[in-house]
């Protein structure tokens, strides 16, 4: 989705293109920079992170995210 960074807190108005990832909890904190990676926007802090994909990003990673996501969402 498209939403302006200083909805995720930064100090800007800039569009960016964000995507909302499950994340095992234990594995937020871990993942929180507050550049790349946020604590979920508009979903569960606990169980979901936002990644900002404006910034360079190991798609690679992502894609490993995603997957990851996807099975933590059938065992619900």
């Amino acid at each position: 989705m498209t939403l302006k960074a200083d909805k995720l807190g930064l100090k800007s108005t800039e569009k960016l293109e964000v995507l909302d990832i499950r994340c095992k909890e234990e594995n937020i904190e871990k993942l929180v920079d507050n550049i790349i990676f946020f604590k979920g926007y508009h979903m569960n802090k606990k169980s979901w992170i936002t990644v900002n994909l404006n910034e360079k990003i190991n798609l690679e990673e992502i894609y490993r995210m995603i997957d990851k996501s996807y099975n933590l969402a059938l065992k619900k």
